[in-house]
Formats: structure tokens, C-alpha cells, sequence
């Protein structure tokens, strides 16, 4: 890129700034410069960023544009080169406007996409907010497909009264297209659930207070580690049902995940909720199987003389008291 296009941060059109944040946005476009001169843009790109803000240029967001793609920010660069088209244009500088034309359309094949969809069920919650890297997504954002820069990018739903849920979606090559269906969010359970009690569980007129404390907490060992063996085999199933869907998708993509059929991207889609189902069944039932041994093991030990609560949570299970 030529550097006498991009040498000048140029705040023609940004005349009412003040005088103090003028002369930093100066002082931080050179340090920008420089950082970019030694290749050391992960440094450069902030630089110009506050630069841009202070005191808006048109060769500020030139320079910030070019830092972001030499980045591999694919999406952000090709951004801020459309938007400096109509400043390029307005300035009358056909050289910047020639310049942010080109690298705009070159970008344009690159740019990987993100599409965010949610079912007609999943979107009559009320209050529901889905926020992606942070940031809340606009209902209009939603069943279409963004440009996004490569990398990690993560994915979160929540309303009042429901479960949070929430994913990572990876994007490692350029012009990927990626969809993620948001589910249904579960109901909100509560922090702490009565224990189940047997009914051969219930104290005895003559029975010692010690032995009558292990006869329970081992009925309850026995609770947990059955939560725990479904939990596992719940985590078994669903992560054989991901790995088929994978397989499935990968044999409909002539360069996967590149050049996928549309079914191949639903397919990819499912195995990717399927997995997520799994490894939350996985860790709930080993949390689960855990706590039962623990309980089986410490049966009537008078650590455990502290009153008793079984709870359940998204992806672990805990007692908490005594049993005396």
C-alpha cells in the first residue's frame, strides 16, 4: 500500500474536535505509524483506533483499515475501506478513493460469514438477549449472513427465569460460511432440591444416631451415582450421534468445511448442538458418580453431622450437609 496515501491522518472533516484531542490523536497516529513500520500491527492497530476516535481522518481510517488486514481481520478492514469510499469521494481524492475501492472488493471474497438462527420457540421468550463476542445482537442481525473476522467467537443467550446457554464457534479459514442454531432455553431449576428420601430410610426407634446417619447418606450415594451412570450414558449417546452427523456433513463437502451442500451445513449445525448436549451430560454425570462415592465412602463419619440438601445444576450435582 502506498504510504503516501496513508501517511497523513487527515482530519478534514472532523474540524470540531478540540484542540487537546487533536494533538493526541496526532501523537497516537504516529506512534501508530511507526509501530506499523516495524510490523508490529497487533501494537499499530489500537493506536490508530484511539486516533480515530479522538479526531476522525480520512487517512487515519485508511491506515487503520490496512492494519487490520494485515492482521487477518479480514471483516473489520473491509469495513472501514467502505467506509472511507464516501469520504474519499466527498475529499475529492480519486488516489485514496481508488485505493479503498480496490482492497474493499478484494476483501470481499475472503470474508467469512456468521449465521445466527433461532426457532419461532426459542424466540417467543420473553426478554430473550443473544450477544455475540459481548456485544447484544440486533433481531434484525438474526437469520442473516455477517461478515466476521477469523478466529474465536463466542455465542450467548439468556432470559429471565431460563437457563443461560451459550457456545464458541471457531472460524480458522477465509470465505467460511457458519451456522448456529440458538436452542430453546430450559427452565431456570433451583439452586437446591429435597433430597429423595427411601422409605426404609426413615430413622428407627432403636437405632444409634451414627448408624442411622450412614443408612441415609448411603441411600443417597445410591441416588447420585444413578444420576451419574445416565448422565454418562446420555453424554455416550448424544457424543455418537455428533460424530455420525460430522461424518455425514464431511462427506457432502468436497473441501470441508468449504464447499459444503446446504444439507451438509445443517447436518453440521446438529452435530455441533449434539456435542454440546454430550460434554454437558458427560460432566453432570461425572460430577454426579463423584459425589456418590464420596458420600458412599464417608457414611456415617461424623464429618458429615450437618444437616442434608441433594442439588442439581446444568453440569454438576452436589450434597451439602448432615444426616444425622
Amino acid at each position: 500500500m502506498c504510504v503516501c496515501l496513508l501517511g497523513l491522518p487527515g482530519s478534514a472533516w472532523a474540524q470540531n474536535a478540540g484542540s487537546h484531542n487533536q494533538a493526541a490523536a496526532e501523537a497516537l497516529f504516529s506512534e501508530g505509524r511507526s509501530l506499523a513500520g516495524k510490523g508490529r500491527y497487533a501494537e499499530a492497530c489500537p493506536k490508530f483506533e484511539a486516533s480515530q476516535q479522538l479526531d476522525p481522518g480520512l487517512g487515519t481510517l485508511l491506515n487503520l483499515a490496512d492494519c487490520y488486514e494485515k492482521l487477518g481481520k479480514t471483516a473489520s478492514a473491509w469495513a472501514e475501506y467502505r467506509n472511507a469510499i464516501p469520504l474519499a469521494r466527498t475529499a475529492g481524492s480519486k488516489a485514496r478513493l481508488d485505493l479503498a475501492t480496490s482492497h474493499a472488493a478484494a476483501l470481499e471474497s475472503r470474508l467469512s460469514k456468521l449465521t445466527i438462527r433461532v426457532s419461532s420457540a426459542a424466540s417467543a421468550v420473553q426478554g430473550l438477549e443473544i450477544r455475540r463476542d459481548g456485544v447484544a445482537v440486533l433481531q434484525a442481525e438474526l437469520d442473516s449472513a455477517l461478515p466476521v473476522d477469523p478466529g474465536s467467537h463466542k455465542l450467548e443467550a439468556s432470559a429471565p427465569g431460563k437457563q443461560p446457554w451459550s457456545t464458541t464457534v471457531q472460524i480458522d479459514t477465509d470465505g467460511a460460511n457458519v451456522i448456529v442454531d440458538v436452542p430453546e432455553l430450559a427452565e431456570a431449576t433451583s439452586a437446591k432440591a429435597a433430597a429423595p428420601v427411601a422409605p426404609d430410610s426413615a430413622p428407627k426407634p432403636n437405632e444409634p444416631p451414627a448408624e442411622r446417619a450412614g443408612s441415609t447418606q448411603r441411600t443417597v450415594a445410591i441416588v447420585v451415582g444413578a444420576v451419574g451412570v445416565a448422565g454418562l450414558g446420555l453424554g455416550t449417546a448424544f457424543g455418537v450421534l455428533a460424530k455420525n452427523s460430522w461424518s455425514d456433513a464431511k462427506s457432502q463437502c468436497s473441501n470441508y468445511p468449504t464447499a459444503c451442500s446446504p444439507q451438509a451445513i445443517e447436518l453440521n449445525s446438529t452435530a455441533s448442538s449434539q456435542a454440546t448436549i454430550s460434554t454437558v451430560a458427560f460432566i453432570a454425570g461425572g460430577a454426579a458418580l463423584a459425589t456418590g462415592a464420596v458420600l458412599w465412602f464417608t457414611a456415617g463419619s461424623k464429618s458429615s453431622n450437618q444437616g442434608v440438601a441433594l442439588g442439581f445444576g446444568p453440569s454438576a450435582a452436589y450434597v451439602k450437609g448432615s444426616f444425622q
